[in-house]
């Protein structure tokens, strides 16, 4: 008598993580060993720790989003500006006309960023759609900036370097989608309130710049491509050594976290943050609930809804050690040690 078998269901079929790595890959952007090493980065948890509250679709799109950057960044790595220029321009006509046919013999980047865009914006109101739009402009001059600069083998200053790199990091583009991921419909005149954009400027893109750049350092010197990196500037503009840098770096970032916390009183206590209605002002609460951690919350729901910032900061840290991009399979032991061997 046979024995009884039974079939066991694809459960993650449907699940976005293996469904946006798979779309990357049906584009062979890649060879096979470097597309390995780029999967390993994990850009989907990335994804998953910074926009917890999105729905499967709308995660989905998150880390079509993150593979893009990432994609492109490979792509525009040591690459002249010319060159760098051109990858850019294609992908910001696509954005901009993602129903319009890539033109043949295009990089496939182009096709990637259409593919992305054209699925993602499904449903997305209007004036979030068009400072998305905005946003990847902004984010692809500071990538052909980036390579300029490269190329001149030219070292900043840290206050130009800061400026620049906040858009290159792709933080406000990444901001839109955490709009889409919480499903919001906010005008222009909200999200361009001197206190809002405080909240995006200050913790997110000024800590994480420098946080990015002491865990991407090895990753990049080995590269020969330190140059443009927080902790090569700080050395070479307070002329001092890889543990002044850190330590320069460090205190850098705590002083952001003050700046952040005199910001986030003023919108605890509405000074001069103004009401738009309910309806309004409790989707303002669930953006910049989307943007910190805050262990112990006043009952007021702005104040409540600052838990997220800390979570994309959180996020992004998390995957700085969990993701091998940075540290490979020894992430966790560094999280925990601190110490970088650069070899």
């Amino acid at each position: 008598m046979d024995k009884p078998i039974y079939h066991l269901p694809h459960t993650l079929r449907n699940w976005p993580w293996g469904q946006s790595v798979a779309w990357l890959e049906s584009f062979h952007p890649f060879f096979p060993q470097v597309q390995h090493v780029f999967n390993k980065c994990d850009f989907s948890l990335l994804s998953a720790l910074t926009f917890p509250k999105a729905s499967l679709y709308d995660l989905r799109s998150c880390c079509d989003l993150m593979h893009t950057f990432f994609t492109l960044d490979e792509y525009t790595d040591l690459r002249g500006p010319s060159d760098v220029k051109t990858l850019c321009d294609a992908t910001m006509d696509a954005i901009e006309n993602p129903d319009k046919p890539r033109p043949e013999g295009e990089n496939i980047i182009g096709e990637i960023a259409r593919q992305f865009w054209r699925r993602a914006s499904v449903d997305v109101p209007r004036p979030c759609q068009e400072r998305f739009v905005n946003s990847w402009r902004t984010y692809l001059d500071s990538v052909v900036e980036q390579a300029e600069r490269r190329s001149k083998s030219y070292i900043c200053t840290m206050n130009e370097y800061l400026a620049a790199r906040r858009n290159n990091i792709g933080s406000e583009p990444s901001f839109v989608f955490l709009e889409i991921s919480l499903q919001l419909d906010l005008p222009h005149e909200v999200m361009e309130h001197p206190l809002i954009v405080a909240l995006n400027a200050t913790p997110p893109t000024c800590s994480s710049c420098p946080t990015y750049d002491m865990c991407s350092y090895k990753k990049e010197v080995l590269a020969n491509d330190a140059a443009y990196n927080a902790v090569t500037v700080v050395m070479v503009n307070e002329h001092t050594d890889i543990a002044g840098g850190i330590q320069w770096i460090s205190d850098y970032h705590d002083e952001i976290v003050e700046r952040f916390l005199r910001v986030r009183e003023d919108v605890i206590n509405q000074n001069g943050f103004p009401s738009w209605g309910t309806d309004i002002d409790d989707q303002v609460a669930k953006y910049i609930d989307g943007l910190g951690n805050v262990t112990s919350l006043p009952s007021h729901r702005v104040a409540y809804s600052l838990w997220y910032i800390g979570q994309w900061i959180r996020g992004h840290d998390e995957w700085n050690f969990g993701s091998g991009r940075y540290f490979g399979d020894r992430g966790l032991e560094v999280q925990k040690t601190r110490v970088v061997a650069i070899v």
